[in-house]
């Protein structure tokens, strides 16, 4: 027996998961940002600033490059039948 997805479940999947992925990033924004906050206030702020900034596109475009590249690759690989 075989387990073969449609192209609209693949589809969703990978919705799911960039959605999941810019999620995680504006986690990390909120928990970046409440670190930043715990010193006082200097020149060096705003470069702390534009690291949560950086950090938290690099976790939501990193997942949702990954979510896709995973969808491929789980589209492009034969299916294996069971020995049922």
């Amino acid at each position: 027996m075989t387990l073969r997805l449609s192209p609209g479940v693949h589809r969703v999947q990978v919705v799911v998961g960039c959605l999941l992925s810019w999620a995680l990033g504006a986690v990390v924004v909120r928990l970046g940002l409440d670190w930043a906050d715990t010193f006082m206030y200097s020149e060096a702020s705003e470069w702390r600033y534009l690291g949560v900034a950086v950090a938290a596109l690099l976790v939501a475009i990193g997942g949702s490059v990954t979510t896709v590249f995973v969808a491929r690759r789980q589209r492009r690989r034969p299916q294996v039948k069971s020995r049922s």
